[in-house]
């Protein structure tokens, strides 16, 4: 990998190093940067080119200011440092473990929330894509939230992480929803859910294709899908 240290906006020479060698990874130099905030995640989405932002010599204000954009934005980003500091703050906003800050999560918390409730009725999700009856009559007796609000769109970048799934400890049914737009759509940069969902880091997908491919049977789906997050507890959401 070529990495390349840079500011926002990315100089033509810099972008040059990408179009000539696919492995070159920019790392953006926060602090010095002209583009902040939700301009710079809008830009990042727009030039979309791997790369992530160092916080370095950056305070706390900024870095939160910066936390609470990416968490309301609804431009899909791929920034590593954002996502995991996300995956640890939801685990504190569930209380799954200490509360660093507390201050941000409760000024923040309308917008947590959403990002709790989708990630959460991701399990319904998990279920709706095996084409079973049960499990048809199972997901259909839930609500359905039919919004079309892309703020908070960020969830799906999380899933690619190991680290995301000891998330789903104690997940209290009686809050899921079936989010039809997010679950049947394809609004995610022209891909769907599915796209997202299916990689090998997931295991509630794994379990998913287990059944799909007969490797067992779908009464024993909820008990090993209970068992496989138990064995994420252990594991800290921060890598």
């Amino acid at each position: 990998m070529n990495v390349v240290e840079t500011t926002a906006p990315v100089s033509i020479d810099n972008l040059k190093k990408y179009f000539t060698d696919k492995t070159t990874f920019f790392v953006i130099n926060y602090k010095d940067s002209t583009l902040k905030g939700s301009k710079l995640l809008t830009y990042i989405s727009n030039l979309d080119i791997p790369c992530d932002i160092s916080f370095k010599d950056c305070s706390n204000e900024e870095c939160f200011d910066m936390i609470k954009d990416y968490l309301n934005t609804s431009m899909i980003v791929n920034v590593p440092s954002l996502e995991n500091a996300v995956i640890a703050i939801l685990h504190q906003a569930k209380g799954l473990m200490p509360i660093i800050d507390k201050e941000f999560i409760e000024q923040n918390r309308e917008i947590l929330n959403k990002w709790i409730s989708k990630l959460e009725s991701l399990t319904l999700y998990n279920m709706h894509i095996i084409k079973d009856d049960a499990f048809k009559q199972f997901v259909d007796s839930f609500p359905v939230d039919d919004t079309k609000e892309m703020n908070g769109v960020n969830f799906i970048s999380l899933l690619k992480h190991k680290n995301l799934y000891s998330f789903f400890q104690n997940t209290n049914q009686n809050s899921l929803k079936f989010y039809s737009h997010y679950f049947n759509e394809y609004v995610f940069k022209g891909k769907n859910l599915f796209s997202y969902w299916a990689n090998e880091n997931n295991p509630l997908f794994l379990l998913t294709y287990g059944i799909a491919e007969g490797l067992f049977k779908e009464n024993e789906y909820v008990e090993m899908k209970n068992k496989t997050i138990q064995e994420f507890k252990d594991v800290s959401p921060v890598q």
